[in-house]
């Protein structure tokens, strides 16, 4: 384990001693590259499985180096993962006050967030430690907290900003929440966030629980470059996700998530390509939020139909024992 530095800002960072060596996909002779230097800002010290096959994809399929992990320190109600990998967890109390604070603003759906926490963690959503993930362990890892934006959003503190914006091609956000500049205009490829949703109809949050509740057909996955508009960016790489016959948002999520896995190599792929121009959306769908009120009724009696559905077409297709063909 390299030895850790701990900077004039409360950040801790560990100095890699070797970098590692990305290949190229194709069987064909390309002109020699320089790899991409890839920076990733995590939530934490585990991230979700999907992100894991994410970056183990991306890492097989294009010529790139993760040189930077900057590594959010100050846990959030969200990365449950993190809170209970703690013995005696330090932020016990901050925790508890951000589900707190988090239950009095949206109390209906933040109940509803606790069944679906009790429910079994599906395999996409499991934590998995960072120090496990090949790729990382050459890394420079930065831990720190997200800092505040005056209005809106978070940024980095400056000396981790002037850091990886100086160093890295590009940048994968996993974590720290909404960014603002300066980080967003500094790498060469900028800031690259995923958004469960298309954003010329579906911008904002949850990923994919619109679509579903007023019964649309797909619901898009977008790779995009940040900018200053909430899920306004410019587009990387984008797919429309079959949603058709998803009785449940679980659904939705696994099927999106599932799309996630391979656009972010893909995303990366075209950054390579010199010829390659990010699409600007001609509109921006409305921005939506957590729901409040009767649409959280409209999930609660979608999902309680499709659940019940799906009981009724798995007990059609158990054919009753005793009965021969």
């Amino acid at each position: 384990m390299p030895p850790k530095d701990i900077t004039s800002e409360g950040c801790i960072a560990s100095n890699a001693s070797s970098k590692s060596t990305g290949k190229h996909r194709d069987g064909s002779e390309p002109p020699p590259q320089e790899p991409l230097s890839i920076g990733i800002l995590l939530s934490g010290e585990t991230i979700p499985t999907w992100q894991k096959r994410a970056i183990e994809t991306m890492l097989a399929r294009t010529n790139v180096e993760i040189t930077h992990l900057v590594i959010r320190t100050d846990t959030s109600a969200d990365n449950l993962g993190d809170f209970l990998l703690q013995s005696f967890p330090e932020n016990l109390i901050t925790y508890i006050q951000c589900c707190y604070d988090r239950l009095q603003a949206h109390v209906l759906w933040s109940l509803l967030g606790v069944v679906r926490q009790l429910a079994p963690t599906p395999d996409y959503m499991k934590p998995t430690r960072i120090g496990s993930i090949p790729g990382f362990e050459d890394a420079k890892q930065i831990h720190c907290p997200a800092v505040p934006t005056s209005g809106f959003g978070n940024h980095l503190p400056d000396q981790v900003t002037e850091d990886v914006g100086a160093n890295a091609d590009v940048v994968i956000r996993f974590g720290f929440g909404i960014l603002t500049d300066p980080l967003l205009s500094m790498p060469t490829h900028g800031v690259l966030s995923f958004h469960r949703g298309n954003l010329r109809s579906y911008r904002g949050q949850p990923g994919g629980l619109w679509e579903f509740l007023n019964d649309e057909p797909t619901a898009g996955v977008t790779l995009q470059r940040i900018g200053e508009s909430p899920d306004g960016g410019e587009i990387i790489a984008e797919e429309d996700v079959d949603i058709s016959s998803a009785r449940t948002w679980r659904e939705v999520e696994r099927r999106q998530i599932a799309v996630c896995e391979e656009l972010l190599a893909a995303g990366v792929e075209r950054l390579q390509d010199p010829t390659f121009e990010p699409a600007t959306p001609d509109s921006l769908g409305d921005l939506y939020t957590i729901p409040r009120g009767r649409d959280v009724g409209r999930y609660l009696t979608k999902t309680t139909l499709g659940n019940l559905r799906a009981i009724i077409s798995e007990s059609d297709q158990i054919r009753p024992s005793g009965l021969q063909e």
